[in-house]
């Protein structure tokens, strides 16, 4: 499978520019402003500590050999397009496509996942064209993106419906049919903190409903551009994140990792800075970034697609050994 590779200098930037300072930027240069919440605790009195005693010399100890990594020769991962998915929630063709990282099918493993979503009046191929595929052959082989498989589905005309539980929904189609399916054909690490959800604009929207709901099923949840809305008539309380923000019994002691952006001239960041706002003042860790340039368009997300999928791998294995057999119940 040939694809257009993306500069190995935009990739490593990029995650720079989300993970610690970039020695390209002047001080004149505008800044990404980050807002990670955490909830801090007062610190113990120190103590101190009592007199010392002249070490004795120790013997020098025995390393133990570290397991050698998987050997991996492929240079890319691969795309699998399941273009017939009948949804019985939805009645209509919600195909989707699976990229699958270097030596999935070699490896025997399982690998964590990530769903990514679309924007309204998208397809499912609309993380291809913003180069996340791209970017995670090059950050796998760079050693700054640990292996996982992408799903991008297509949401349909259910996905772009503000319909809720009991009656059809696309979160019942995530839950019901398109995970499982996943689940069943894919080799995938079954824990939550190894599932992400995440997606653009209406995408973003799904994920966070969905997630905040179901921290149980999803440990980890990104939205890119989300939209979100206080129309309470179009996304009632129960499924409205900025409800979910201020009044769900379950976030405080949920542990998501969650993350959200905008650039500064997007619109959807007047309700992503309302949404923030909420977690922060119920202490719900969290990171939103405000990107210095860009609006709501493919131009901004492509420029940080490759921040996004370090968010989500951030704490999964980098070596393929370090994954879970897949011949194996997951653990």
């Amino acid at each position: 499978m040939s694809r257009k590779r993306l500069p190995i200098l935009s990739l490593l930037l990029g995650l720079f520019a989300l993970f610690g300072c970039d020695p390209y930027v002047t001080e004149q240069a505008p800044q990404v402003v980050i807002i990670t919440a955490v909830p801090t605790a007062t610190p113990e009195p120190s103590q101190t500590p009592p007199p010392t005693r002249t070490p004795i010399p120790t013997l020098t100890p025995v390393l133990t050999p570290t397991s050698t990594p998987f050997p991996c020769d492929e240079p890319a991962g691969q795309l699998i397009r399941i273009d017939q998915f009948r949804s019985q929630i939805a009645g209509e063709n919600l195909r989707y496509r699976v990229y699958v990282p270097p030596c999935y099918q070699k490896s025997g493993k399982r690998y964590p996942l990530a769903i990514l979503l679309h924007g309204a009046a998208q397809k499912e191929d609309e993380w291809e064209k913003l180069g996340a595929l791209q970017a995670a052959d090059q950050g796998f082989r760079l050693g700054v993106l640990p292996p996982m498989l992408i799903v991008m589905p297509y949401v349909g005309s259910i996905g772009n419906n503000s319909t809720f539980p009991p009656d059809p929904s696309y979160e019942t189609v995530v839950l019901e049919e398109l995970l499982p399916a996943i689940e069943r054909d894919f080799c995938t690490w079954n824990r939550r903190e190894y599932r992400a959800l995440g997606g653009i604009s209406r995408g973003g929207f799904w994920a966070y409903s969905i997630t905040l709901r179901y921290p149980d099923v999803f440990g980890v949840v990104g939205g890119h551009s989300a939209y979100m809305t206080e129309n309470l008539n179009e996304i009632p309380a129960a499924f409205n994140p900025l409800e979910l923000a201020q009044n769900s019994a379950l976030l405080p002691e949920a542990g998501l990792r969650m993350y959200i952006d905008n650039g500064a001239e997007d619109p959807a960041g007047v309700n992503l800075e309302f949404f923030s706002s909420r977690l922060t003042a119920r202490g719900i860790p969290h990171t939103y970034v405000i990107n210095p340039v860009g609006g709501h368009d493919e131009a901004y997300w492509s420029a940080h697609v490759s921040e996004y999928l370090a968010f989500y791998g951030r704490a999964w294995p980098r070596e393929i050994s370090g994954l879970p057999d897949c011949a194996d119940p997951s653990p």
